[in-house]
């Protein structure tokens, strides 16, 4: 398109005058703004120039504003090509001239005229020209979505992207995305609050880029703006979230979220509706080719929204597609350990990195997909979809050389092969992000061990066991904990917290300050712990060396429950992993403690009682704001019940008052934190946001460490 020269108002006033049809400039018009056909216009102006006074470091634009008109056909002649082209429709348009006369293609007097069709995507309706469009493309809620959007119980809320593009509202912004306000709003409370927001994205970078105007090139991508949308839900009032699963209804455990929620006569949340319509534009997108990684990141941000809300079928899929997705795009491998293969296609699908700051996006985004991947394996025995020794890349940058853009040199660095990687840890190159990283590695090493042994052990892998006998087939009784394998995971998680730089061994750095990856850093090896030694643990065996592992990781993880319920930190804010290792903590407690009552140990059975209590309560605390923790505590009230009896139930049982509670929350403040942000949507946190009483730590461990205390004998 030729671009448009400087011209004088036509009518030389200051009034605008009406544009007759395509006068108006392509931008506004496909923006659906206001023209005044100025070359360039005033709203193309107005848009560069915001752009470049709000253009993100590192970003050029161009000097003059794109402001493009269609050719007047009155001041040009057409060419001898386009004449041609004219005539070369004359047959097709006189054949279609008798059809016209009938009434139709079909030839019957009745026949309606022809006329394209446009389907909405949840409606049984097309609609075209010669109907009206939906009612709920143009009503607004206060949320900036349009209200009757078709909702099902299957989430088919996706009815905004017609024809599979974004529908735009009259003033150039999308329906399906809340007001410009609450968007940055919620844009704030995913940044300020959730633990991981500041190393998927370089958050000066991102706000930046959300300044400059809908459609511009460096604006982020529909899809991750939903996702944040969905996830920034737990931090204010301003939006609505999924209320807690009534557990009198569905099994605390329930894999398939969907067979309840077809039933339940509601409609979608304000976030259940934005993390549906981020998956349609991350599917849509990636179909297409466009913003590959920006929908990588959106479904990395689904995958926490998902675990969360304890939707195990949707965290599965979407962790294991982001995971997926990482291979085509090049982020698991780094130079110069690429494939030596020869082929056509490129080793990675996004073009190079032009800035140190988008090359560590990039890396850190790998190792989050990674970490989610990991951790929410860990509760499961289902493979996983990426193998370590398929990944070659750096370890992640320090969080201050990540927002400084700091390059820092590959050979003064870790890759993910890196001999010793898990107990050497350079003081100049480590800080929690990157211990939390290791910790997941850990996790990962472990369930592929629990995962492969057996297979390994009939193959005759020495690392795991001596060579199988001939004609042994079945391999039920092999013990592998005197396998080299075994013992060098054992050992990795047994030190890995003491081979922290000094700095970082504590993750409570003051009264109202946790670090939330050292924090979940410091769980990881002891959930390894349980995670390996738990199949072989017998509890009721004198000096099993597996029962006693397992007790002193469970009350490690319980010293952490007390140290974080010390300060007046609000536990909601924690890593969702945290949740599962204290319910692993319990579990653990809950074992000896059924033992204990074979036994009839009275005072192992208080104490032990009293521990699983504090333990319980402190995952239904966290489970009054997530999902996730609300079922584990479910889960362990339930087990307890069938392990021990109803009169060992939990004093704090979760039940449906839990729910109105947490809708409370959602609705009538509760902002997590411990200041006013200064913004009209947040409130400030209850004094006390844990409210729990410490027991007598001394008491609780029978006068001794726990790492004293031996399994029960029968």
């Amino acid at each position: 398109m030729p671009k448009a020269q400087q011209s004088q108002r036509p009518n030389g006033s200051g009034h605008s005058i009406a544009l007759k049809r395509n006068q108006a400039c392509h931008q506004c018009r496909r923006r659906k703004l206001k023209c005044d056909a100025q070359r360039p216009c005033s709203t193309c102006l107005r848009s560069h120039n915001h752009a470049v006074t709000h253009a993100a470091p590192g970003v050029t634009l161009p000097r003059e504003p794109e402001c493009t008109y269609d050719e007047n056909a009155q001041d040009q002649p057409p060419s001898a090509t386009e004449q041609s082209k004219a005539r070369s429709f004359e047959p097709r348009i006189n054949g279609l001239e008798p059809l016209s006369e009938k009434g139709g293609p079909d030839g019957g007097p009745n026949s309606a005229p022809v006329t394209p069709s446009l389907h909405v995507p949840g409606s049984s309706m097309p609609f075209g020209n010669s109907q009206s469009p939906p009612s709920h493309v143009t009503s607004i809620t206060p949320y900036g979505r349009p209200t009757g959007t078709p909702t099902s119980a299957n989430g088919d809320t996706n009815g905004f992207h017609l024809g599979g593009e974004t529908a735009v509202s009259g003033y150039g912004w999308p329906v399906s995305l809340p007001t410009p306000e609450l968007l940055r709003h919620l844009v704030e409370a995913f940044f300020t609050f959730h633990p991981h927001a500041r190393r998927l994205f370089h958050t000066s970078t991102f706000m930046s880029s959300l300044v400059l105007p809908y459609g511009h090139a460096n604006f982020p991508a529909d899809s991750v703006l939903h996702a944040i949308c969905a996830i920034g839900s737990f931090y204010t009032a301003a939006v609505t979230s999924p209320p807690l699963p009534n557990l009198d209804e569905v099994a605390a455990d329930e894999l398939f979220s969907l067979r309840h929620r077809q039933y339940e006569d509601r409609p979608d949340s304000f976030a259940e509706q934005q993390a549906q319509f981020a998956k349609d534009c991350a599917d849509r997108g990636e179909m297409l080719g466009e913003n590959m990684f920006q929908h990588f990141q959106a479904r990395l941000i689904l995958s926490w929204f998902y675990w969360a809300h304890s939707k195990w079928v949707e965290v599965f899929v979407a962790s294991s597609t982001s995971l997926r997705m990482a291979t085509p795009m090049g982020l698991n491998v780094c130079p110069p350990f690429h494939s030596i293969t020869k082929t056509w296609r490129p080793s990675t699908t996004l073009p190079a990195a032009r800035t140190v700051i988008e090359d560590e996006v990039r890396r850190s985004s790998f190792w989050l997909a990674y970490a989610t991947e990991r951790e929410h394996g860990s509760g499961n025995g289902w493979a996983m979809c990426l193998d370590d020794e398929d990944i070659s890349q750096l370890m992640p940058t320090r969080t201050d050389q990540f927002e400084g853009g700091v390059l820092v040199p590959p050979q003064e660095r870790q890759w993910a092969h890196t001999p010793n990687l898990l107990l050497t840890h350079a003081d100049a190159h480590t800080d929690p992000f990157v211990l939390y990283i290791k910790g997941t590695i850990i996790l990962s090493r472990v369930k592929c061990f629990n995962l492969r042994f057996r297979a390994k052990h009939y193959a005759g892998d020495l690392s795991v066991t001596a060579p199988a006998t001939e004609g042994e087939t079945l391999l039920p009784s092999m013990d592998p904990r005197g396998s080299p394998a075994f013992m060098e995971l054992d050992h990795i998680a047994s030190n890995f917290r003491s081979s922290f730089p000094a700095a970082l061994r504590t993750p409570i750095i003051q009264d109202a300050l946790v670090d939330n990856h050292l924090y979940t850093a410091c769980l990881m090896p002891l959930a390894a712990t349980i995670i390996l030694h738990d199949p072989h643990a017998n509890i009721e065996r004198s000096g099993c060396i597996s029962a006693l592992k397992i007790l002193t990781a469970a009350r490690s993880i319980l010293e952490l429950i007390y140290e974080v319920f010390s300060t007046s930190f609000d536990i909601s804010l924690l890593d969702p992993f945290c949740a599962f290792c204290w319910f692993l903590s319990g579990r653990v407690l809950l074992r000896f403690l059924q033992a204990a009552i074979a036994t009839n140990n009275q005072e192992q059975m208080e104490t032990l009682r009293s521990e699983l209590e504090f333990v319980h309560s402190a995952i239904v605390k966290l489970g009054r704001r997530i999902p996730l923790a609300f079922r584990y505590a479910r889960m362990l009230h339930d087990q307890t019940i069938s392990a021990c009896g109803p009169q060992y139930a939990m004093t704090a049982m979760p039940s449906n008052h839990l729910a109105m509670g947490h809708r409370q929350l959602s609705m009538q403040g509760g902002n997590p934190g411990h200041q006013d942000q200064g913004h009209p949507f947040v409130t400030g946190p209850p004094p006390n946001p844990n409210g729990l009483s410490l027991p007598n730590q001394s008491q609780h461990y029978g006068g001794g460490s726990p790492r004293m205390m031996t399994p029960f004998m029968s």
